[in-house]
């Protein structure tokens, strides 16, 4: 794990110097607006590393907000301001990019994966609530768990649900990484990314 956090920081460090030569290009046009795209996603890289770096301060809240923006900026929205051919100016594109577009694709669509990942796991509850805190009361019967929830509007009376059964489904419908985890993998995915596409 600890090799894999040192891995990010590195990698958070290419992307942040990724956003410093972006920013000097004097881009317009769709290169222009996709510079501006990468140095939003490294901002938030350039935000969220010295909180998992050795010793750094969490804030949930900075976290979840700099996940959603890495998250909107990643996915479709990435891949749109990539228009084939578009390596005029300064441009940082390679044209591998279009060659082997199916693999940057899924670079953008796992970026946007991870942040959503990484927004709902800054959101998440915490783990150290009792038991008894986060499980609703057992009732007495499978007859009076099945009416409960066809009467929450959770089942329909012809299927096998119980209270218990969706719990556990919701519970289990929680992100189950921590936030540095999700975040190593933004930092490698980003890197890799780069190594492979950016001149």
């Amino acid at each position: 794990m600890k090799l894999k956090l040192i891995g990010a920081w590195l990698a958070a460090g290419s992307v942040m110097l990724s956003v410093a030569v972006f920013a000097h290009g004097n881009a317009t046009g769709i290169v222009g607006e996709r510079m501006m795209g990468m140095m939003m996603l490294g901002e938030q890289v350039k935000l969220l590393t010295p909180m998992f770096s050795p010793g750094g301060s969490t804030d949930m809240t900075v976290i979840g907000k700099a996940a959603s923006m890495i998250e909107m900026h990643a996915g479709p929205a990435m891949t749109k301001l990539f228009p084939e051919g578009s390596i005029e100016g300064p441009s940082e594109a390679r044209p591998e990019i279009w060659e082997q577009w199916q693999q940057f694709s899924q670079y953008a669509a796992q970026l946007a994966e991870l942040g959503a990942e990484l927004r709902l796991a800054a959101s998440a509850p915490t783990k150290e609530l009792a038991p008894e805190a986060s499980m609703p009361p057992t009732l007495d019967s499978e007859w009076e768990r099945l009416e409960v929830a066809v009467l929450l509007g959770l089942a329909k009376a012809d299927e096998e649900a119980t209270i218990d059964s969706i719990v556990t489904g919701s519970i289990q419908q929680l992100p189950t990484r921590d936030t540095a985890t999700v975040f190593a993998d933004i930092a490698a995915t980003c890197s890799s990314c780069h190594a492979s596409f950016r001149r």
